[in-house]
């Protein structure tokens, strides 16, 4: 018996689901004129039970119809416009994948080719290819200071960048031994902060040395040379008495 009425409550409940989804469904439906035999019209006056004025709305259906015709028309005023460029697009598209392909190999060989290469210029600055819209023509003379690619120049940059760190580094070792002469001939540092007697200074010390033993050479002469004369003069006196004294002796004794 309880079976019996549960599985009732559930048709009942399925029935009055699906009664409720119809009616909603209706509801939305109604709200919107998909387009009928014939457009809804909602009458504005009566007269003596006759519709005296009334409108027709138009349907869904007959409002996309109408966007898309002027839609088209639209796009038929415009294409006027657009045309030539349409064309033009069109008349190019051959020509783009063989120019694309021209221009990667071009790329290619001016960026990775490891033999000698010839650079040309382009005709009219590329501006005027050699057909309507092909390769653009290049000058029959080529350049001579570009014979190499650009991998080819980068690998001699790395090898003269490596020669000149080896040059700069003796240039440092140069400019090193170069800063110590200010320091030998002024003996000051690269602060212009005194730290030693320099070479200049030293000169000048020696020739003011110089300059005092001069001034006192030439002071001690005058003195020098009348202690010299009487030097000589007691020498002689000296002879002379030892002379004298030697007469005042007189002869020598016989021994006995």
């Amino acid at each position: 018996m309880m079976n019996k009425l549960g599985k009732s409550l559930v048709l009942l409940h399925a029935v009055l689901s699906i009664a409720a989804t119809g009616w909603a469904i209706s509801l939305v439906l109604q709200a919107r004129d998909f387009g009928w035999t014939a457009p809804s019209k909602e009458v504005l006056e009566w007269s003596e039970g006759k519709v005296k004025s009334a409108v027709l709305h138009a349907s869904e259906f007959d409002k996309s119809l109408a966007a898309v015709t002027e839609a088209a028309k639209t796009r038929d005023r415009t294409y006027a416009f657009v045309q030539p460029a349409i064309d033009s697009i069109r008349a190019t598209e051959p020509y783009l994948p063989y120019n694309h392909l021209f221009y990667l190999s071009e790329m290619n060989r001016l960026r990775q080719s490891l033999d000698k290469i010839e650079v040309r210029r382009l005709q009219k600055r590329g501006n005027f290819p050699d057909s309507a819209l092909g390769k653009p023509a290049p000058e029959d003379k080529a350049l001579e200071a570009v014979t190499k690619s650009f991998t080819a120049y980068q690998s001699d940059l790395k090898k003269l960048d490596e020669e000149n760190s080896e040059l700069e580094k003796k240039i440092r070792e140069i400019v090193s031994l170069t800063n110590q002469f200010p320091k030998l001939m002024t003996g000051t540092d690269e602060a212009n902060k005194y730290v030693q007697p320099g070479l200049h200074q030293l000169i000048d010390l020696e020739f003011k040395h110089q300059e005092q033993i001069k001034t006192e050479i030439d002071a001690i002469k005058p003195n020098w040379s009348n202690a010299i004369k009487l030097s000589r003069d007691y020498q002689y006196r000296r002879a002379d008495l030892e002379a004298t004294l030697e007469k005042l002796k007189g002869p020598a004794r016989a021994p006995r």
